[in-house]
Formats: structure tokens, C-alpha cells, sequence
């Protein structure tokens, strides 16, 4: 079977977390590199009873994606609205393809393993006793000639792991066995799979380079270190962006620029959620930090997520005119 393992699951947990806007079962330091560069984590079973994890899952149980994933469960024999329960993303370095994705689920792991063997050029190698999978990705564009391998581990029936490069997924594989340091040794980014931390999203990154030439970027290049956290609880939704700066000086151009963009928001009279968003955010300096915090009514959030599909759907239905018309 020439099925992409990796597209089928990456774009389903990230249809689902995306779309369930969600992370992991708690983050589990100990299954991270001891120095990761940046870490996201989403923590589904944290999502699904919120007010807005419920209707993310009722949009999943409309007939497009329904269909969808009937046909990844009768594959896979796997759903992920129920059997997925986290995601954890890190990588040690700024580099797109050096990422290491741990996908936290229920899964028949030597099923997953009889699939991928049917991929396109599959083969495997074993590294420290681990075995690693790998085949070539048939929908990603080939780079000057040569076609994209996707690389992957199993940790028994608990943990997916996906790279796009070997040496990482034998080093995930080294630190889930135990046998390489991992996060929980260290002191980097400490507030993260803190005891009694039940937010649904949380990321964090240093030594950031970005390149983008999007304004939008300009503050995360001037931070040294971000953090983001994303929760729900009593009906509303909390977001809050903490960014560090290496002076006073970097600390007040940080608050600047941020007070800057929140004003364009405020000035998009032509579209509402802007200006809702602009409405519901906070902003302060202390020291060296500068933080931003958005709290919202879920059912706010859900009303503007139901709008931005509506809009899409619209557009969809005048591409879909347009094209019959021709």
C-alpha cells in the first residue's frame, strides 16, 4: 500500500490539534531533549470538555471530515478524536527540518509498522537498539533533485516519533529509553510541565532567529526568549505571549512595538474580530519582560471561529461558480 504514513498522521493530529487547537496530555519533561532551542506542546485530553474544544469537534463531525477520517480509522483503526492524546514538537536547533514531533496516542504499533512498509522506498536501520522507519514523502516537492525521506520511531504502543532527519529521531529515541539527558535535568524553560499546569498550549524559544520580512515579526526578533500559554476555565479563553529582552532598552522597544500593533488592529473598523482581538488584549513591561494577555468569552471565540468558516465556505462556493462557469 503506497498510503504516506507520515502525511496521514501528521495531517490528521494536525487537523485535530489545529483544528482541536490543542497539545499533549501534560507535558512530559522527561521525554524532551535537555536543551531544545524551541517546544511546543498540545495537550488534547485538556482540550476536548472545553467549550471550544467541543465545537471543533463538532465541526470534525461534519460530512467532509467525517468521510475523512472514516477513511483514516478503517486504515489506521485509530480515531483521533479520542485516541490522541497530546502532541510534542522541539528541535535543537532554528533549522526546518531538524524537528522531532512525539504524537502521544493510543495506537497497534505493529500495524502502523506492516503500513509504512508499503510506502514508497521503505526501509528501516536500527540505531542503539532502536529501530528507525523511513520512506519518501510522494507529496513534498523533491529539493535540487532528490526527494523528501521521512524518518520515524516507535516508543511501544505510547509514542509516535517523525523527523525529517535520522540523527533526530535516534536521539528522541536515546532520551525516550533513558539512555540521553532530557528536559526535566535541566533548568530550560522551567515553567513548562510544571506541576498543576493544565493549559491546553503552551511553546516556548530562545535563541530566536527570524528572518521573516513580515512587521509582524519585528517584535519576536527583538525578544531573546518567548513564551506562550493558552487555557480555557470559567468561560473564557486566557492567552498570554511573555517575550524577554536581553536590556531596558530592547524591553521598552519590545513594549513599543506591541503597543504599536495593537493600535493597527484597533483601527480595522472593516473587520470586527480585529478589532474585538485588539479590544481583549493587555500589554505591561516589568523589567526585562514584556507581556501580552488576551482574555476572551469562549463563546465569542466560537462565534468568531464559526464566522471565519463561514467565510472560507463562501469562498469556496464562488471558486467552485467561477470554475463551472468557464
Amino acid at each position: 500500500m503506497k498510503s504516506n504514513l507520515l502525511t496521514q498522521i501528521l495531517c490528521l493530529a494536525a487537523a485535530t490539534a489545529a483544528a482541536l487547537n490543542a497539545t499533549a496530555t501534560p507535558l512530559q519533561r522527561a521525554d524532551v531533549t535537555a536543551e531544545p532551542a524551541w517546544l511546543v506542546h498540545v495537550d488534547c485530553d485538556a482540550l476536548r470538555p472545553t467549550a471550544i474544544g467541543q465545537y471543533l469537534l463538532s465541526e470534525l463531525d461534519k460530512p467532509e471530515a467525517k468521510g475523512k477520517l472514516g477513511a483514516f480509522e478503517a486504515i489506521f483503526s485509530f480515531d483521533p478524536r479520542k485516541q490522541l492524546h497530546g502532541l510534542t514538537l522541539y528541535s535543537t536547533t532554528d533549522g526546518p527540518d531538524d524537528g522531532v514531533l512525539l504524537i502521544y496516542a493510543d495506537f497497534d504499533a505493529e500495524r502502523l509498522i506492516t503500513l509504512a512498509k508499503g510506502a514508497n522506498d521503505f526501509q528501516s536501520s536500527t540505531n542503539n537498539g532502536h529501530t528507525i522507519y523511513s520512506w519518501i514523502d510522494d507529496k513534498k516537492k523533491a529539493k535540487n533533485g532528490v526527494k523528501t525521506r521521512v524518518y520515524a520511531g516507535l516508543q511501544g504502543n505510547r509514542i509516535i516519533i517523525f523527523s525529517q532527519r535520522e540523527s533526530a529521531v535516534a536521539a528522541a529515541l536515546d532520551v525516550l529509553g533513558r539512555s540521553a539527558p532530557n528536559l526535566s535535568t535541566t533548568k530550560t524553560f522551567p515553567q513548562m510541565g510544571a506541576a498543576g499546569d493544565h493549559t491546553i498550549v503552551q511553546a516556548a524559544a530562545r535563541k530566536l532567529n527570524i528572518a521573516s520580512s513580515d512587521p509582524n515579526a519585528a517584535i519576536l526578533r527583538l525578544a531573546k526568549q518567548l513564551r506562550l500559554q493558552i487555557g480555557e476555565a470559567g468561560g473564557n479563553l486566557t492567552a498570554t505571549l511573555s517575550l524577554e529582552a536581553s536590556d531596558g532598552e530592547v524591553a521598552k522597544q519590545l513594549a513599543t512595538v506591541g503597543q504599536g500593533l495593537v493600535a493597527l488592529l484597533k483601527l480595522q473598523q472593516e473587520k470586527p474580530e480585529a478589532m474585538k482581538l485588539a479590544n481583549a488584549l493587555s500589554l505591561k513591561q516589568d523589567g526585562l519582560a514584556v507581556t501580552a494577555t488576551l482574555g476572551m468569552p469562549t463563546d465569542e471565540v466560537v462565534a468568531m471561529m464559526k464566522a471565519g468558516e463561514e467565510k472560507k465556505a463562501a469562498k469556496k462556493a464562488q471558486k467552485d461558480q467561477a470554475k463551472g462557469e468557464k
